[in-house]
């Protein structure tokens, strides 16, 4: 009986069911009908089929277009064009360069002949609504939309003057990370940079010869006095070179960079270019008389030992950026009179890689001791260096690492010993150290030990949203060797830009794009309404070298 009654009461559930469902899909048929009869009051739009646009913000158009070109949904009305489109700059209307072409939905702004866009500017065009279709069908409101045109890296020949051509010099080009050996270093194969030494003199050449050059900056690591197999003497006197000094002139003098050093030497003694050096983590025991005594006229930029930084305008800075990275940072309290940080010996242990690839094998490792993100980092790190190269592990616990001096440095040190120097206090010193390295927000152990691995958050969190450095537009570092560009925060309203400028290190030493450089146009110097970005990279072209363009970026100057 209640098996009955079960059977009767899921049939009406059944046919409950059947019967709502039934009235929902009525209602959701004539909703539908009613939406399908309602027809929105039809409006005039457009689009532009040859730009794309940025950040949701404004049109990228080519400097050397010759013309703009709009795509109507309708037919467009020739005889209602007239003083219903107009395109302007910062000078005013431009309304007598260019002429007005209406084919079908095809209006195109056509230039004259003796006009030409001004590269990295910022022009405007309105369209009204009294501009209507041959049904006339019109704008739902007057438009207004901006165009950024693209930025010109350098002109060589000056022959495509433009009014901008009377304003001299104003781009900034950035490199950094060159990663330069001595003559051991090349002979021994473990230099980073020996393939792109013929294509750094020829940029060189490029940027001495160029007319629209101010500065060029060097963001750091120019010199590299960390990539030294750990059982190879950094100082020998047996090669002449019996401290930094001498180990910096030696790189100077290695035949495969002094094409290159003599380039520097003219740019940094050219009337009208300035030669700018920022410190970087591998050249960190340089001081200003060792540079100037190999670049004599080289303007130095360092702020507190083994750090530097830049700032061209007051809304632009630039720096190393390893300020943040607290394993490639100056490590001045780890042990008192002493600089060099961890990462020091990691670089150490990975040059011997270069120069000698052996069969790898499990060794002793580095057992836990101090804090625990320091062990988890420095492990990590050493054993992806000896899996690189299929290292065979040191001996830990032999004084192998031959210091010679370096950093004062005259005993030898094991793998071991380094550990634990520097296990024993850097995360409890971090706080104050970032204090001696004048960081302008300090940040925790586990952010600084990222920043070694993705440096592109520092930027943010030191310049992008800090109220007292914000006033800092534009960030420039290198030292991750990530070439890229980055607007903050993402979208229309964005207030900064990150730059990085990448490195000039051998191919097969870098997981990303080399012989990068960036290129800055500062709308205070070109007298343009925005600051114009360009990341490039300098690559052969069949005759020689050229520059190709990565991405570009720009940022208005209020």
């Amino acid at each position: 009986m209640l098996i009955i009654f079960m059977k009767n009461l899921l049939k009406k559930i059944q046919v409950l069911l059947l019967t709502v469902m039934i009235i929902i899909s009525f209602i959701f048929i004539l909703s539908s009908c009613s939406k399908s009869v309602e027809t929105d009051e039809e409006t005039l739009s457009f689009s532009f089929p040859l730009m794309s646009m940025k950040h949701d913000l404004y049109f990228h158009l080519d400097h050397e277009a010759r013309s703009i070109e709009l795509l109507f949904n309708e037919n467009i009305d020739q005889q209602t064009v007239a003083g219903n489109m107009m395109l302007s700059d910062q000078t005013g209307t431009l309304n007598t360069e260019y002429d007005i072409e209406v084919i079908g939905k095809i209006v195109t702004l056509q230039f004259n002949d003796d006009y030409c866009l001004q590269d990295g500017w910022k022009y405007l065009l309105f369209i009204y609504t009294g501009l209507k279709s041959t049904n006339s069908i019109s704008l739902k409101e007057d438009e207004t939309i901006e165009l950024r045109t693209t930025g010109e890296l350098i002109n060589l020949t000056g022959s495509q003057a433009t009014i901008r051509d009377t304003i001299q010099r104003s781009a900034i080009v950035c490199i950094s990370d060159l990663h330069m050996g001595d003559t051991r270093a090349t002979t021994n194969n473990y230099c980073e940079f020996n393939n792109n030494a013929a294509a750094l003199e020829n940029f060189l050449e490029f940027i001495l010869i160029s007319p629209k050059v101010k500065q060029l900056v060097i963001c750091g690591d120019l010199l590299d006095e960390w990539m030294v197999p750990y059982d190879i003497a950094p100082f020998d006197s047996l090669v002449g070179i019996h401290n930094s000094e001498d180990y910096f002139q030696a790189i100077a003098n290695n035949p495969v960079n002094l094409p290159i050093f003599d380039k520097f030497r003219d740019i940094a003694n050219h009337n009208d270019i300035e030669l700018i050096y920022i410190p970087g983590n591998h050249d960190m025991l340089v001081t200003q008389d060792i540079i100037e005594g190999i670049i004599p006229g080289i303007i130095w930029e360092g702020n507190v030992a083994g750090l530097g930084i830049y700032s061209p305008l007051d809304d632009i800075i630039m720096e190393h950026g390893h300020r943040y990275d607290l394993f490639n940072c100056p490590q001045p309290l780890v042990n008192n009179g002493h600089m060099i940080p961890p990462g020091y010996f990691i670089t150490r242990l990975y040059a011997k890689g270069m120069a000698s690839q052996n069969s790898y094998q499990p060794g002793d490792y580095i057992q836990p001791k101090g804090s625990f993100e320091f062990f988890i980092a420095w492990n990590i790190a050493f054993l992806k260096v000896l899996s690189d190269f299929n290292m065979e592990c040191p001996d830990m616990n032999s004084p192998n690492v031959k210091m010679t001096g370096l950093d004062d440095y005259y005993d030898n040190f094991s793998f071991n010993e380094a550990y634990d120097m520097y296990a024993a206090n850097i995360e409890d010193l971090w706080q104050q150290t970032q204090s001696v390295n004048q960081v302008p927000v300090p940040i925790d152990v586990l952010t600084g030990i990222w920043n070694g691995l993705d440096l592109s958050g520092a930027p943010i969190t030191e310049y992008m949203i800090n109220p007292s450095t914000s006033q800092y537009k534009i960030i420039v570092f290198g030292h991750s060797h990530y070439p890229h560009l980055m607007v903050y925060p993402s979208g229309k309203n964005y207030t900064s830009v990150y730059a990085n400028s990448g490195s000039w290190v051998d191919a097969e030493y870098s997981e990303y794009d080399v012989r990068t450089f960036v290129v800055l146009n500062p709308g205070e110097w070109t007298g343009s309404e925005i600051d114009v970005l360009m990341l490039y990279k300098y690559d052969p072209d069949g005759m020689g070298f050229a520059p190709v363009l990565i991405s570009e970026e720009s940022i208005d100057i209020d």
